[in-house]
């Protein structure tokens, strides 16, 4: 049980799960949803190890040999699949009634079910029906609504809970994990809360790439506010056929206007993309709330368009001349 206390954060997880598990009364399927990167995997192989553990003295920092061997994925007897097709689940099916080869259960983790096609979903509700008493399915997907409510009513459906920023700052800072502080304050605060997405983003070359992004978007969004159309030229040129990437600097531009509204109204609320309260106060006091607002909305409308494939110089162009019929 201690191996799954080691989990960081979603204590709401670690009550349902660990107290099913430290009484054996767990159930034969739980769906766990939540954003990409809060966990759901490290959840699901966390309790795998603790439902099978029978050491005594086994932790996070120092698992047991069999502990062990399923955090590598080298236990047999503990699985994940992608199962995406009617045939993946057949798969997993001609396996359900072999009996455990190393532990008492057998646990099937199955990765982006909200992936499967209707097809798959009721071959899968097959093996949720009557599953043999010895296992056990951790279903993990982004949105549980998207599973067959036969699917649902089958299974406890658990929801992992992005990280607080000094959630991931203790977990750098207890596996003496370091980085460059302005680049590692930088990615914290673009990650979401997914500990995933730092770990991987720590990179020297990733985090130049980040920075180096997020100015775009911070120089995006104050050109729009100033009419600065050169400057949005200049800034557009850089990512003017590639749709993907203006959606995503759109979308940063968005998370610093949101900055700047909120500290047009209260410096004490928390930012999402500064990482100084007196700079965003500084540029915010510059610009009238509507201005703002009205920027927001356009880049908003941006979005829309390349979503619905839009040509990406015409939305360009709308952005620039619509951003311009509102004053400060």
């Amino acid at each position: 049980m201690e191996i799954f206390e080691g989990l960081i954060g979603n204590d709401d997880i670690k009550n349902t799960l660990g107290n099913a598990i430290h009484n054996s009364e767990f159930l034969h399927a739980y769906i766990i949803e939540g954003a990409s990167g809060t966990g759901k995997h490290t959840v699901a192989t966390l309790a795998a190890c603790a439902i099978i553990c029978k050491s005594e003295n086994c932790s996070l920092s120092s698992p047991c040999n069999m502990c062990r061997k399923v955090l590598n994925g080298n236990c047999a007897d503990v699985r994940t699949f992608d199962a995406f097709k009617v045939d993946d689940v057949r798969k997993i099916k001609e396996t359900l009634y072999e009996s455990p080869t190393e532990c008492d259960y057998k646990i099937y983790i199955l990765n982006n079910v909200e992936k499967m096609n209707v097809k798959a979903q009721n071959a899968l509700l097959i093996s949720l029906e009557e599953p043999p008493k010895n296992v056990i399915f951790f279903l993990l997907c982004t949105d549980a609504t998207v599973l067959l409510e036969t699917i649902r009513s089958r299974a406890q459906v658990l929801r992992t809970r992005p990280l607080t920023s000094q959630q991931i700052k203790d977990y750098l800072s207890r596996n003496k994990i370091s980085g460059d502080d302005v680049a590692l304050n930088e990615i914290i605060l673009s990650s979401g809360g997914s500990l995933g997405y730092v770990l991987d983003m720590l990179s020297e070359s990733k985090a130049e790439a980040l920075i180096k992004d997020r100015e775009k978007a911070k120089d995006f969004a104050l050109a729009l506010l100033k009419n600065d159309t050169n400057t949005i030229k200049t800034l557009s040129s850089m990512f003017s056929t590639a749709r993907d990437k203006l959606k995503e600097v759109f979308s940063l531009a968005l998370v610093v206007l949101r900055d700047l509204a909120v500290v047009k109204k209260t410096k004490n609320a928390p930012l999402c993309f500064f990482t100084s309260v007196g700079e965003a106060y500084g540029i915010a006091s510059k610009f009238s709330i509507n201005k703002i607002l009205y920027c927001y909305s356009k880049i908003e409308e941006g979005i829309e368009g390349l979503n619905s494939n839009a040509n990406v110089p015409v939305t360009l162009t709308a952005l620039i001349t619509n951003s311009k019929k509102k004053g400060n």
